[in-house]
């Protein structure tokens, strides 16, 4: 390697081949040098400057030194890093190949954020939503096929069992509550196959995996699973914060009841806040550990971090979902009502058409018969799935589209979006983890006779005391408040103990999340142990849940509960 010596400061130099012939500065003193041209590997000889004409000396310069020109020897259009030797712009100091600034000698401070960043550049979401979005709806639109297929399906059953649950059958309750049950599930199936799908999209989107379609199948109980996922998440998200604001919407209406604006502004956020962090949320639950796309508080810090992307998807979803909005909106309007099985229109139609079938084939029936009801059945199910299909298959592309934009949103903002994909084992649980767990905890104990199967003798108690409530309820009522206060008790109390003292060491609230709870010399805690931190949980309970939040300020995460058992809650981490 050629090396130079600055005239300057006097520090030799490894020139780089590529920096021959041109100027660079002195890592040192900043003087700019001019390396001679050379051969590749070779020494370097300086080419020579044309001659000039020899000028006569003057009486202050007797020895003609005035007529040499050092700014000569610059290269005024080629300019090279002294750290990395790349060219770099004469107007600018800093080096954009390796992010030197040559004027100050230290890593330009822009440079540094950038480098610094583990990810792509936020900023190329704004141009990749659309384009990768668009050809990855181009390439895989049989998944939108057979979205279509299953929203169909699910929106004509639907409509099918709403009519028949709360319009056709008014005072019989045992089938009533049939078809408002199947109808409660068939709703489910609509959010569930999107969260399904999705999820699979945006993982490996924001992964950048391969995305098999062929390893994704319709399953229709698995959708109503996911379904109900998708129905407790806004719940489960706004749970902190949802009383504070009904609340605040119910005092500032009764300070002002002629004006209920702001306590329909307080009852919107409800429903607003989830739906502006869902895609945040649907990052978070592709993740190893999905506790952040449950918590408000984590969801708020990451939209606060990604805020111009998280605004300019929920405009790229709105635009793509307009043709979707206008064929809903058209045919609604065509037979003036939401439900085609309610619709005048469309009854008037298949009642016509059931009336030609009729005297086409020489029958006479009457509008009472079964074979004319059973006709404008099947007539009434194939108008809702000729209206319905229009509005799934449309509806469908767009989703497909959103899907991949929510995981373009993740993969761009992957530096700001601080997904858990690693947990060290024993690491402490944090109070919003622990209050997502305890919600799941609290709603599952009722069932503890049923899932907590470590002990037998506590499992057959349990049933014991289910049927007896169930025979009390029947023939005794006036003991029922006793009963269900025992019946209460050993549930909560069974559901807790029994798994935090065994093997376990874990609720399955807790275990969803992959949190446990241990002693302090991180072992299992025993029997008596687990019975002392139900009853300390349950007096907190009691007392409005207050003693909880000192969960967040202590040092180590452990509740009061936890302090006076001598145990706590950590992550099982990964192994």
């Amino acid at each position: 390697m050629p090396k130079i010596r600055c005239r300057s400061c006097e520090k030799v130099l490894n020139i780089p081949e590529k920096a021959l012939g041109k100027t660079i500065a002195c890592p040192k003193c900043q003087t700019k040098i001019k390396v001679p041209a050379g051969k590749p590997g070779g020494a370097s000889r300086p080419k020579r400057a044309p001659k000039k004409a020899a000028s006569k000396p003057s009486a202050d310069d007797p020895f003609g030194f005035g007529d040499i020109d050092d700014y000569a020897l610059e290269d005024q259009e080629n300019q090279i890093c002294p750290y990395c030797a790349a060219e770099m712009d004469e107007d600018d100091p800093v080096c954009r190949a390796c992010g030197m600034n040559v004027e100050t000698g230290q890593m330009d401070r822009k440079e540094q954020k950038k480098r610094a960043r583990k990810g792509p550049d936020p900023n190329l979401f704004f141009k990749a939503v659309w384009s990768e979005s668009g050809s990855f709806l181009k390439k895989e639109w049989g998944l939108a096929i057979r979205t279509g297929g299953a929203w169909t399906l699910f929106g004509v059953l639907t409509m099918l069992c709403g009519y028949m649950g709360f319009i056709y059958i008014q005072e019989q309750m045992p089938p009533k509550v049939f078809w408002i049950s199947m109808t409660i599930l068939s709703v489910l199936g609509l959010p569930g196959w999107f969260w399904i799908l999705g999820l699979r999209i945006i993982g490996d989107t924001r992964l950048r995996s391969k995305f098999q379609a062929d390893r994704i199948h319709f399953d229709l109980f698995a959708s109503i699973a996911s379904g109900i996922r998708a129905l407790v998440w806004p719940g489960i998200v706004m749970g902190p914060v949802t009383p504070l604001l009904i609340l605040s919407g119910i005092a500032l209406f009764a300070t002002n009841p002629g004006n209920p604006v702001f306590a329909g502004i307080a009852i919107l956020l409800i429903g607003v806040i989830p739906l502006v962090l869902l895609p945040l949320a649907m990052i978070h639950m592709t993740a190893k550990y999905k506790y952040k796309g449950w918590i408000l508080w984590e969801l708020l810090k990451d939209f606060g971090k990604a805020f111009p992307g998280v605004i300019y998807f929920h405009i790229v979803a709105f635009i793509a979902a307009i043709p979707a909005i206008l064929v809903a909106a058209g045919i609604f309007f065509l037979i003036k009502d939401v439900n085609p099985f309610n619709s005048t229109v469309v009854n008037n139609i298949t009642g016509n058409i059931t009336e030609w079938i009729i005297n086409t084939i020489g029958m006479n029936a009457d509008s009472d018969s079964m074979i004319y009801t059973l006709i404008r059945v099947i007539l009434n199910i194939c108008a809702a799935f000729l209206l319905i299909a229009p509005i799934g298959y449309i509806a469908a592309f767009p989703a497909v589209f959103i899907m991949r934009a929510i995981g373009c949103l993740g993969y761009y903002y992957s530096s700001l979006i601080d997904t858990v994909e690693r947990m060290k084992t024993g690491t402490p649980a944090t109070f919003w983890v622990r209050y997502l767990s305890h919600t799941i905890d609290n709603m599952l104990y009722p069932l503890a006779s049923f899932i907590v199967t470590a002990d037998k003798r506590a499992m057959l108690i349990g049933q014991v005391l289910n049927g007896a409530t169930i025979l009390i309820m029947l023939f005794n009522k006036a003991m029922l408040p006793i009963m269900g206060i025992v019946w209460f008790l050993y549930m909560n109390w069974m559901y807790w103990t029994i798994q935090e003292g065994s093997e376990l060491k874990s609720t399955m609230g807790k275990d969803a999340f992959g949190l446990m709870v241990v002693t302090e010399d991180n072992k299992k805690m025993d029997f008596k142990q687990a019975t002392k931190k139900w009853a300390l949980r349950l007096c907190f309970q009691i007392l409005g849940g207050i003693p909880f939040l000192l969960t967040a300020f202590q040092s180590q995460k452990r509740a009061p509960h936890d302090l006076m058992t001598k145990s706590k809650v950590v992550w099982k981490g990964d192994r």
